[in-house]
């Protein structure tokens, strides 16, 4: 790791392949256990919520005052309504699951497994794992096209200490492990939830909470500069190999998300990574001699 890259608590590593990603992971500072990890297709993206997107397309809402129309910078619905909502539609629809603990942030984490837009954030303690998110989808939304990106990233953050340096009763991102029957993917996936400030992406909050933890060599400066959050790009060449080499490891749709819906994702993906599996291809009706 090279410390005198660190700027404001932020590392950048940029790596010529994916097949030099173990190499890094294996550096010792990779080791330590409060490091969690997250996968995304496009290396230019902010590590924002679902929820900060939507609001951020839906800036502002109209009201009427004194019988005209006037429009207002914030978004037409607030998060609670958000996920009142939610909860109002699921009502009957929760079938024999044991019933969820009073807690909100429980309920984020069902919607959030839904499909909701949520403030939470996926992230897992596994960074191959999260190598596989990074490379997952070939071609993203982009408008009305299809994209495919140039590069992809990695992040990695030190939970345990995101916390630090906040001013009193300032909202921080809260890393969260829910107990509710929507864990049963997470656990498949050493997964977590980080539930994010409003308005705010994780470099954003980083850089402006740990200014610092910047490398300088001056006499009064810090050479023990701490990287909060780093972000491992890798060029999107050999996607392919990437994900052949990880399905070999069992870091796949099946294994990551065990129920029917990852059982046929998994089959179509094969197609693409490995058609040549041998899964299915041993008959059920041999007999033993």
């Amino acid at each position: 790791m090279d410390v005198k890259m660190i700027k404001n608590g932020f590392l950048e590593h940029r790596l010529g392949s994916w097949k030099e990603f173990s190499d890094l992971i294996e550096n010792k500072e990779f080791s330590w256990p409060t490091l969690i990890y997250r996968g995304q297709a496009n290396a230019d993206w902010k590590v924002e919520s679902t929820l900060d997107r939507l609001e951020r397309l839906f800036p502002t809402t109209t009201y009427s005052v004194d019988g005209k129309s006037e429009r207002f910078d914030r978004p037409p619905v607030w998060r609670e309504l958000q996920l009142q909502r939610f909860k109002e539609l699921c009502r009957g629809r929760l079938g024999t699951n044991p019933p969820l603990e009073k807690d909100e942030d429980e309920w984020w984490a069902l919607a959030q497994h839904h499909g909701l837009a949520t403030p939470m954030l996926d992230w897992t303690y596994s960074p191959f794992v999260a190598l596989f998110f990074a490379f997952e989808n070939e071609k993203f939304a982009c408008g009305d096209k299809w994209s495919e990106p140039k590069e992809r990233a990695v992040f990695a953050l030190c939970y345990h200490l995101i916390d630090d340096n906040a001013k009193e009763n300032e909202e921080t991102p809260k890393p969260f492990s829910p107990r509710s029957y929507a864990s049963y993917r997470l656990i498949n996936q050493g997964g977590l939830f980080l539930k994010m400030p409003t308005g705010k992406d994780i470099a954003t909050y980083v850089s402006s909470h740990f200014t610092e933890d910047t490398y300088s060599e001056e006499p009064t400066g810090n050479r023990h500069a701490r990287p909060i959050l780093q972000k491992i790009i890798i060029p999107n060449k050999e996607r392919k190999e990437c994900l052949w080499f990880l399905n070999k490891m069992n870091i796949n749709r099946a294994s990551l998300f065990p129920d029917i819906d990852g059982a046929a994702k998994h089959t179509n993906n094969l197609w693409e990574i490995d058609f040549d599996s041998a899964i299915g291809n041993i008959p059920n009706d041999l007999k033993s001699n």
